[in-house]
Order: structure tokens, then sequence, then C-alpha cells
């Protein structure tokens, strides 16, 4: 059985799965979870806690890969544990996924923050915030020094 959790930092959402990814009630699970994420520039896949994946879940992996290229979202996996890694290098699709860094997790936090913080001195007239365009989204403009460079 599959479990998901989303948790939304910012313009990312990273999906932690639980359990077994395989043909079957995975395939609903995952797939209903992960295209609820539309408002979204990033979706990570957290699969610190699967323990079993199949053809079939290699499948799903696949499919919301292709479903988030088609919605310009961008897809990574995260926390990939031995099993999982070793059926992603044998099938060789370990070279098809991107996958999300420890730096990657650390930028993705502190931009959720830092987009929090200026979303709240919006609010406040006496505060104001300008934003930078980026690759990474929407940027305050005091804070793009400490982020240039990161989430390539």
């Amino acid at each position: 059985m599959l479990e998901t959790t989303a948790q939304r930092l910012g313009d990312t959402t990273v999906l932690s799965c639980r359990g077994r990814i395989v043909i079957g009630e995975a395939y609903g699970i995952l797939q209903d979870t992960a295209m609820s994420q539309r408002q979204v520039r990033f979706l990570v896949l957290d699969l610190a806690q699967v323990d079993r994946i199949d053809a079939g879940g290699l499948g799903i992996l696949l499919g919301v890969q292709e479903w988030a290229r088609a919605n310009a979202i961008r897809f990574k996996l995260m926390n990939v544990m031995n099993g999982v890694e070793q059926i992603l290098e044998l099938t060789g699709l370990d070279r098809v996924f991107e996958f999300c860094s420890v730096r990657d997790l650390l930028c993705l936090l502190h931009r959720a923050a830092v987009m929090s913080s200026c979303r709240s001195e919006e609010s406040n007239p006496a505060h104001s915030c300008e934003y930078m365009a980026t690759p990474q989204g929407a940027l305050p403009v005091s804070e793009k020094e400490s982020l240039l460079g990161l989430m390539v």
C-alpha cells in the first residue's frame, strides 16, 4: 500500500511517499496527488520511505514526470533509497529522472521562507518588497545575491 502526503513550500510541493510504488492502487494514489499540484513550479517526490518499486511503479513515475513536463512543472526525485536506486540504475532510468540534492532542498526551504516573509511584508504598507524573475521563480530583490547560482 502507498500513502502520500503533500507539503507546500512556496512554489514547490514535496510529495512524501510511504510504502510500495507498485502497479494497481499506487497508480491512482500517486497520480491523483501529483496532478492536484497544478499551481507549483517544482514537484519533488520524496522516496525516503519507499521500500519497493516494480515495473508498474516505474511507469507511474514516468507518467508523473511526463504530466509535470506537459504542465511546465520541474519534477525531481529525492531521498532514493538503495533498493529503489538499484532498480533505477538497472533500468537506466537514473539517467532519465532528475534528483534533488541536499543543496537543492536547502535552497527550496530558504526560498519558501523568503517568499513567505515578503508576503507578510506586502500586507503591511510600511514595508515593500521588490521581486526579480529567476529560473527558480520570483525572488525578493534583497535576497538575490544569496541565491544566485542555486537550483540550476
